[in-house]
């Protein structure tokens, strides 16, 4: 067992243990209150819209099914992140195109479990390809990816709207 957990850590790819631990820093970051750009705040949704078209495109068979159920998760784990962030939890700030953030306590744990369930994935696919092509862990990788995905994009929409509909505060 020792050895196929190393064989598995060992052949893991340098990029996934960067991404790993921007991951971390980024959602302990999160866990204090600050002023961030829009800029910044797109970073994490980026990612895991990216990364997880990536693996729509390399590992699925694109059909209506697969782009409806991997369109459902993304709306689901959106409708997720949107009320995650409380509006009176976030204000404009007067830097350009910022706005200061409470403490988000939910950025960790859902970057962690993403980042978690992509990787077995990952890991299943390698050790095992015919797997994932089996309808129910098909569904499952599809699915689950968009609500990750969904979750930070409906936190970034709502930081957006925010920013959109509070006007300018003056420098302090």
């Amino acid at each position: 067992m020792f050895e196929f957990l190393t064989g598995i850590v060992t052949h893991t790819p340098v990029w996934v243990w960067v991404l790993f631990v921007f991951l971390i820093s980024r959602g302990i970051k999160a866990r204090k209150p600050a002023t961030v750009t829009l800029e910044k705040l797109a970073l994490i949704p980026a990612i895991f819209l990216v990364w997880d078209i990536y693996d729509l495109l390399v590992y699925r068979d694109l059909t209506i099914a697969t782009v409806t159920l991997w369109m459902a998760g993304i709306l689901a784990g959106a409708a997720l992140g949107y009320v995650l962030i409380k509006t009176n939890a976030v204000t404009r700030a007067a830097a350009p195109r910022s706005i200061s953030r409470q403490a988000d306590y939910t950025a960790l744990p859902f970057m962690m479990l993403a980042f978690l369930v992509k990787y077995v994935l990952g890991v299943t696919s390698a050790i095992s390809p015919q797997t994932l092509q089996q309808p129910a862990m098909s569904a499952f990788a599809i699915l689950s990816g968009g609500v990750f995905a969904g979750v930070f994009i409906g936190k970034f929409v709502r930081y957006v709207g925010v920013y959109i509909n509070t006007p300018t505060l003056p420098a302090e």
